[in-house]
């Protein structure tokens, strides 16, 4: 019978040393489960940018400035000098690296910016530029920036007028 009891106590033991490092084992799984959860949503937004693109049309030989573009009049000029500037369309997003941002502009053209690479070791943006007529890819170009500098992309029309292309990068803020 004493036999017994210490059998019987024996196993109580096991048991309650299994049922306990079950219990933390579990425990253990579900904190790394949530940190994990966490550790995501945090990098996911520091990798988010946000990304504003637009289309400006530059016709030479004009005055005219569009007044939504009175902010950057003095890059324009210096980019294009005696040159007219109108905006076609302007969009801004906030996106993480395989997101894009897409912008129409005039005579079935698109332009598609997307993320790259929201980081490099120097503290740089990677962003794929392309621009589109009727869906058909006319250039593409990989494009590593500062974040809050605004950079062009130009391309010259038929009809001697200039398509300047602008994007501009900053750290992501806000919803998405």
């Amino acid at each position: 019978m004493a036999e017994s009891r210490r059998r019987n106590g024996r196993l109580a033991i096991e048991l309650a040393v299994a049922a306990f490092t079950i219990a933390g084992l579990a425990l253990g799984l579900c904190g790394i489960h949530v940190s994990r959860a966490e550790m995501d949503t945090k990098s996911r937004d520091d990798l988010a940018r946000q990304v504003t693109v637009f289309g400006v049309i530059a016709t030479p030989g004009s005055k005219t400035v569009d007044s939504k573009l009175a902010n950057i009049k003095t890059q324009l000029d210096k980019l294009l000098p005696n040159h007219g500037f109108r905006l076609l369309d302007a969009r801004s997003n906030r996106i993480v690296a395989g997101e894009s941002v897409t912008c129409d502009l005039d005579n079935g053209y698109t332009v598609v910016t997307s993320v790259v690479r929201p980081m490099d070791e120097n503290g740089k943006v990677q962003l794929r530029c392309e621009l589109f007529q009727d869906q058909t890819r006319q250039f593409s170009t990989l494009v590593t920036t500062p974040l809050n500098q605004l950079f062009f992309c130009q391309r010259e029309l038929r009809d001697g007028s200039q398509l300047l292309i602008g994007v501009g990068t900053r750290i992501g803020v806000g919803a998405r």
